[in-house]
């Protein structure tokens, strides 16, 4: 597909979150372009799902770093940092090169809109709320198993 021609869902398309059928007919039908391709491909959710989690994926973020009581779990969220675009590795996957979606198309208005997710931040801004939320990282008095490298960073010392 160009960067301006979208095509239609396939016969018998299903939401993999809703499993509801995805139709032109039923407004549903979401394209997303990833970065830097541009290539537009068919999402796997249906539009209600793209929304909610557009509204709600970096803010879910945000409260699941504050609220999780797993070191392991803290450190694979803030590997990467906050999210700046919509990401979902089952219904928008990434082709090799390609970085994040950039832009979504939903077929009920015929419209393209930004995959950034709402409240994301980039540049300073980020950096000063990633820096900030590393602060629940605990360093000191770190258990076993903390890490979710099964132990291979402390095996691996023993062996230098």
């Amino acid at each position: 597909m160009s960067e301006s021609a979208h095509g239609e869902p396939y016969d018998g398309m299903m939401c993999l979150c809703t499993m509801e059928d995805i139709t032109i007919e039923d407004g549903n039908y979401v394209e997303y372009q990833s970065y830097p391709s541009l290539k537009w491909k068919p999402c796997l959710y249906e539009r209600a799902v793209i929304e909610k989690l557009l509204d709600d994926q970096f803010k879910s973020f945000v409260e699941r770093v504050k609220k999780t009581d797993c070191q392991a779990e803290l450190r694979r969220l803030l590997a990467a940092g906050p999210p700046i675009w919509l990401e979902d590795q089952h219904a928008l996957p990434l082709d090799d090169g390609d970085e994040y979606v950039i832009k979504l198309w939903f077929s009920h208005d015929q419209q393209e809109r930004s995959a950034k997710l709402k409240g994301a931040v980039e540049g300073a801004e980020r950096e000063a709320l990633w820096a900030e939320l590393k602060q629940f990282i605990i360093e000191e008095g770190k258990e076993e198993g903390d890490d979710d490298d099964d132990g291979k960073e402390e095996k691996s010392d023993q062996n230098s």
